[in-house]
């Protein structure tokens, strides 16, 4: 039996075999997705690796990397890409060498009834993609740490994702993707993480003082006399009743939105600044006739 004809036999003969356990198969790889995660099976010399990432990480480091294209592509290239990342190692196999059909089956059996088992622990284990984190001793190759890194994104922990490449800068770290001279992964992912904070901070700086009132429904329950003491305890520029910000801040806000809006046009820049003015107070009026009428479902609603 040729070379050819042996690779043949290996890969229709584990074909054949995975598809009864739910893996399908592309190149020197068996995978499928289970509860959020992509389990992969990796056919190496002499070796069979089975790893684990949650199905948003590669999604995520794509849109860092500028390779959302490659969300569009089959399911396999989140194990063969060479933009996805490793996985967390979960368990290693071994295949031995043999031209007897009948002892190949039987080991795949073997191999994908344990890989099966394996995932069925890890799973049980780790219910929930969204906040697991990689134990960083059992990757598979991952020098830059990133599947940790986007476990921290993801669960909005970008500060200490920043930290975390700060200090690796500090110890002269070289990250394995490199893009031009002077950029890195770790360049794609600080940008990342500062525009997205840049871009929060202002609409969370204005619910902050929306929301006068960080009482619960089960704490406006509570009696009268707690109420006015809670409201005694709040610093001086939250005692303002609700309608009160929208109003204060509608010069502010109305800009930005009917800027942002038009945009593509660029026709409202014309506009003398008395019309922004006293459309801005008309529109932040409406809200407050809105507010008052409707009471607490006006405050809802916002």
């Amino acid at each position: 039996m040729t070379n050819k004809e042996y690779r043949k036999l290996l890969a229709d003969t584990r074909r054949s075999v995975s598809r009864k356990y739910g893996f399908r198969q592309s190149s020197y790889i068996n995978f499928k997705v289970d509860d959020g995660y992509f389990f992969c099976l990796y056919f190496l010399t002499g070796e069979v690796r089975l790893t684990v990432k949650p199905m948003y990480a590669d999604d995520l480091w794509w849109d860092i990397w500028g390779a959302t294209e490659n969300k569009k592509e089959p399911l396999s290239l989140r194990g063969t890409g060479a933009y996805s990342l490793s996985g967390e190692v979960l368990a290693t196999y071994e295949i031995k060498d043999t031209t007897d059909k009948s002892k190949l089956e039987s080991q795949f059996e073997q191999l994908f009834n344990d890989a099966t088992a394996e995932i069925a622990k890890f799973i049980a284990g780790n219910p929930d993609a969204d906040i697991f984190y990689p134990d960083e001793s059992k990757m598979d190759h991952d020098p830059d740490r990133l599947l940790y890194l986007m476990a921290l994104i993801h669960n909005d922990k970008k500060e200490e994702a920043l930290s975390l490449i700060k200090e690796a800068r500090k110890n002269k770290h070289r990250c394995v993707f490199q893009s031009g001279m002077f950029s890195d992964s770790y360049t794609y992912i600080s940008r990342w993480c500062k525009i997205k904070s840049m871009f929060r901070l202002f609409p969370k700086w204005i619910f902050k003082h929306f929301n006068c009132s960080d009482v619960s429904e089960n704490a406006r329950r509570v009696s009268a006399g707690c109420e006015v003491e809670k409201c005694k305890r709040k610093p001086w520029y939250r005692l303002l009743p609700e309608w009160s910000y929208w109003l204060i801040l509608a010069p502010v806000y109305i800009p930005v939105l009917m800027y942002f809006f038009d945009l593509h046009r660029c026709t409202l820049y014309d506009m003398p600044w008395w019309m922004w003015f006293f459309g801005a107070s008309l529109f932040a009026a409406c809200i407050l006739i809105m507010t008052l009428r409707n009471g607490q479902k006006g405050n809802d609603y916002f």
